[in-house]
C-alpha cells in the first residue's frame, strides 16, 4: 500500500477502527507501518475459535486477567483497560475472522463491535486502537460495528482487487493458488 510515512493510522481511522484484508502481503505490510509507528501489536489467528470456547482463547491471546468473567461484558472492561501510554496505540489483527463469523456471525459482530467502541474510548486519551481483520473470504462483510461499517483497507477497497488475484503464501512450498 502505498501511503504516506505518518498517515496509515488515520487513514484507516477516517473510516472507523476495524479494517478488513483478504491479502495476507499486503496485511504484513501494514503491520510492519505500524511495528515501525510505536504500536503495540497483538496478532491472533481466530481459526479455531468457536463459540464454545470463545472465552477462554480470549483470555489466552488477550493476555486477560484471572478475573475475566468470560462474557462480553467482561471482554469490553478488560479490552479498555490495554490501554498503555507507553505506545501510540494498540492494533488487534484478526486472521482467518471468516471461520469464526461463519460459525457465529452474532458472536463475531458483537466482539468486533466491543473493539470499535473502546477504540472511540481510547481516542479520548489521545490513543488508538484499530482493528485489522483477515478474511479469506473475498466478499465477506459486516453490518454495523460499533456505530461503523468496516471497510476493506485502500489496497483492496474494490471487489475485482480481491478476486482472482495470485496470492502468495507466507509459507515455503508449492506455489501459490489462484483465489
Amino acid at each position: 500500500m502505498i501511503k504516506n510515512e505518518n498517515d496509515l493510522d488515520m487513514l484507516i481511522l477516517k473510516n472507523g477502527s476495524i479494517v478488513m484484508y483478504h491479502n495476507t502481503v499486503i496485511l504484513e505490510e501494514d503491520i510492519k507501518w505500524f511495528e515501525k509507528s510505536r504500536y503495540e501489536i497483538l496478532d491472533i489467528n481466530v481459526q479455531n475459535w468457536n463459540s464454545k470456547n470463545f472465552h477462554k482463547k480470549v483470555k489466552e491471546n488477550f493476555n486477560f486477567p484471572d478475573y475475566y468473567g468470560e462474557n462480553m461484558n467482561a471482554f469490553e472492561d478488560c479490552l479498555s483497560d490495554l490501554l498503555n501510554k507507553k505506545y501510540r496505540g494498540l492494533l488487534i489483527v484478526l486472521r482467518n475472522i471468516d471461520i469464526i463469523a461463519e460459525q457465529d456471525r452474532n458472536l463475531t459482530e458483537g466482539f468486533l463491535g466491543i473493539i470499535s467502541s473502546i477504540s472511540r474510548r481510547w481516542l479520548l486519551y489521545s490513543q488508538f486502537l484499530i482493528g485489522a481483520i483477515q478474511s479469506n473470504d473475498p466478499d465477506i462483510h459486516f453490518g454495523t460495528l460499533g456505530g461503523e461499517k468496516p471497510l476493506w483497507n485502500s489496497d483492496e477497497w474494490f471487489d475485482e482487487d480481491r478476486r482472482n488475484k495470485i496470492i502468495p503464501s507466507p509459507y515455503t512450498g508449492p506455489p501459490p493458488e489462484l483465489l
